[in-house]
């Protein structure tokens, strides 16, 4: 789950304020700048002062989500300063804004329920905790039924809980819920499994290997969350482990609160099993790195390799968390590589983040150099995420610039620009000059992004990742309008944040689709020298879609059958529903595409 960030939500907020209320959009600035000042301070109760004037100016707005999404930025914020008191407040209000708007039940509340429950643990208020878990557990069994995943990591939170507090029984009593029913044994447990994914499930995690380079200093530290901070350095080379729980559910990034390890005494193994965690990080010599690199990429069932550039107020481990993430979900058959520049980590240093990010796309530029010439990769795909298109545009342009215009032909394999924070002239020209250089090209932007709309705000020029009206039109690109893709509060993350969005990209790292064989590309807006294309949010919407087209992948022509004969062994309702849906995907997907009979690979 994304974090909402205050400065970031303060001005999109005023990025989206109506002109009734354009007078209290000064009351906001100053808001915002006075938090800003007093959080470089460290003065949290001034901080946490002018938020709340911040409340108070948004309140007279009289848009009730958008107040929930800031006090629940407030209550975050609070949070992480140890005023958990004030945070459960700002908390609690958010909460009884979302029940008025969805109802007690809805399983979007889990969220926030969860961030109150992570601080009464922090607190070691266990019958609060206990409270809120139970709860939680409540709506996620009503909405998937008893052995979903999401319900199974929430006993096994309430497993930890009654360990801490040394209640044997209880932690028996939810043991026994969490045994599967023993008609199900014979067959498989639920979505997940069947598919039989690039990446096994052992121990209750799986472990996916990314290779990296980076021009971010190392720290010094053996930790790998802390071994590369926000300094500038050499560019360094390397490989590093994720591991992704069995309890993963596709689209999300199960974070880690950063007091449970304290709170709980959770192992590092039993965390393996709730959280995307970082768990190795191993620094080599240009030399090994190409070494062990080549030898990945031909064990590996595909030759690809993708690399991804992430955006602003990102670290190392969020960045590494996030494309072992992508990977995972993808079912991604070659090797996931990640290009990282030294980004502060922070909401507060976006003018340090872009005098970074512009100099690390030459030091990606040799990244590049390397892994095309010496990796034995037989196509190598680039994705970046908002400020990280900056890199990777100057990374692109520095490589081709090195070759006669004879030799730029289809270097690259799919190139995806997700949410670019960058200017849109500057994108035009800039993509228009290299579209020969991939084999495809695809823009996500969205009308709904407020970050960007953010950032056009403060760049007072209209962001690449822009949608509606003022999207990006450029022939050999296909602009893809994905204002109706639901993800995080600040809709800036769709790309990875929703199932729907993640299969468009998974079909074209697996088979380089053009939008109109691809799911939900509706209402083409096309003109001789540009696509643009508007997707289907409703239409292709669902983790059984990803799952649908993973079957796909993996079975072939067989994998109608093979999810048939599992229904017929599933007792379990939610389950039986679950694989139902995935038929229903399955014999809309099959006549659409053509695939050789029995399993197949990437």
């Amino acid at each position: 789950m994304m974090r909402i960030h205050l400065p970031t939500l303060l001005a999109a907020l005023l990025c989206a304020a109506p002109p009734l209320v354009i007078g209290q959009s000064a009351d906001l600035v100053r808001s915002y700048k006075d938090f800003e000042s007093a959080k470089s301070a460290h003065k949290v109760s001034d901080a946490l002062k002018y938020g709340n004037e911040a409340v108070r100016v948004t309140e007279m707005s009289g848009d009730k989500q958008e107040l929930s999404q800031l006090l629940r930025s407030l209550g975050d914020y609070a949070a992480l300063e140890s005023k958990d008191a004030e945070a459960i407040g700002y908390y609690e209000r958010a909460l009884a804004l979302e029940q008025d708007r969805l109802g007690a039940t809805d399983p979007e509340l889990v969220p926030l329920l969860t961030d109150m429950a992570n601080v009464q643990l922090k607190d070691q208020h266990y019958a609060q905790a206990e409270t809120l878990l139970n709860r939680i557990l409540d709506i996620e069994r009503a909405a998937y039924g008893d052995h979903h995943p999401n319900v199974l990591a929430t006993l096994g939170r309430l497993r930890a809980l009654y360990r801490a507090t040394n209640d044997t029984a209880a932690v028996d009593r939810v043991e026994a819920q969490m045994r599967p029913p023993v008609a199900d044994t014979r067959a498989m447990p639920g979505p997940g499994t069947l598919k039989n994914r690039r990446y096994k499930q052992e121990n209750g995690f799986a472990t996916v290997r990314v290779f990296y380079g980076t021009n971010r200093g190392a720290t010094g530290s053996q930790k790998a969350a802390e071994f590369y901070g926000g300094t500038r350095g050499e560019l360094n080379y390397g490989y590093l482990d994720v591991t992704i729980p069995q309890t993963h559910v596709e689209a999300d990034l199960e974070t880690q609160p950063r007091w449970v390890e304290y709170t709980l005494a959770t192992s590092q193994a039993e965390m393996r099993t709730h959280y995307v965690l970082l768990d190795k990080v191993v620094q080599l010599p240009k030399d090994e790195f190409v070494r062990q690199l080549r030898a990945q990429i031909g064990a590996a069932p595909s030759k690809d390799v993708f690399i991804f550039v992430h955006g602003f107020n990102n670290t190392f481990e969020d960045a590494a968390r996030r494309v072992a993430q992508l990977a995972y979900d993808l079912d991604f058959d070659g090797t996931p590589m990640l290009y990282s520049w030294p980004s502060q980590g922070s909401t507060t240093a976006y003018s340090v983040d872009e005098a970074s990010v512009q100099i690390s796309g030459r030091r990606m530029a040799d990244f590049l150099e390397t892994v095309i010439a010496q990796s034995g990769a037989q196509h190598v795909h680039l994705i970046a995420h908002s400020m990280g298109n900056r890199a990777l545009i100057e990374a692109m342009q520095t490589y081709l610039a090195k070759r006669a215009p004879e030799n730029r032909q289809h270097i690259f394999g799919q190139v995806v620009f997700t949410a670019p924070d960058v200017d849109r002239d500057y994108f035009t020209d800039a993509v228009g000059e290299l579209d020969a250089a991939s084999q495809r090209t695809t823009l996500y932007a969205s009308d709904t992004d407020y970050a960007i709309r953010s950032s056009q705000f403060f760049h007072g020029a209209p962001r690449a990742g822009t949608a509606g009206d003022v999207i990006v039109k450029l022939a050999g690109l296909d602009s893809i309008d994905m204002s109706a893709v639901p993800a995080d509060s600040l809709g800036h993350s769709y790309f990875a944040a929703n199932a729907g969005a993640l299969y468009d990209m998974f079909r074209l790292l697996w088979r380089g689709d053009p939008p109109p064989k691809r799911c939900g590309m509706t209402n083409p807006k096309a003109t001789a020298s540009s696509s643009v294309w508007l997707f289907d949010a409703q239409h292709c919407k669902g983790d059984d879609i990803l799952e649908a087209g993973v079957m796909l992948k993996r079975f072939g022509d067989l994998a109608r059958a093979h999810v048939v004969s599992n229904i017929s062994t599933l007792t379990d309702p939610s389950q039986k529903q679950q694989w139902s849906l995935i038929l229903q995907r399955l014999d809309v997907l099959l006549p659409t595409i053509q695939l050789p009979v029995g399993a197949i690979s990437q």
